[in-house]
């Protein structure tokens, strides 16, 4: 499902359950945020119900077009509202003019 994904242009994946293959995962570069891996394969049990939803894992929701990001141990969202203020802010500055 990762190449499929990254053959259709998603910038990653979050997923409300476990991931399975995760050195394929991470062998494609595709950022790949779940509960952890599990070893048993999808065959019939899995399957894409909905994508470019939002979700919400542990209390927390994550919306389309919010930045993800982390490690294996770590995640944190920026919500997609934030994220432009701080760019209209950052190129309020003139020094980040320069780099832009």
């Amino acid at each position: 499902m990762s190449i499929r994904a990254v053959q259709l242009g998603a910038a990653g994946a979050v997923l409300d359950g476990y991931v399975r293959d995760t050195d394929g995962i991470l062998d494609l570069n595709f950022p790949t945020f779940s509960y952890e891996s599990y070893a048993q394969d999808q065959g019939p049990r899995g399957k894409v119900l909905e994508f470019g939803v939002p979700i919400e894992m542990h209390g927390v929701k994550i919306n389309p077009g919010d930045w993800v990001f982390g490690d294996r141990a770590f995640l944190r969202r920026l919500r997609k509202r934030l994220l432009e203020w701080l760019l209209k802010k950052l190129k309020e500055k003139s020094w980040f003019k320069k780099l832009s």
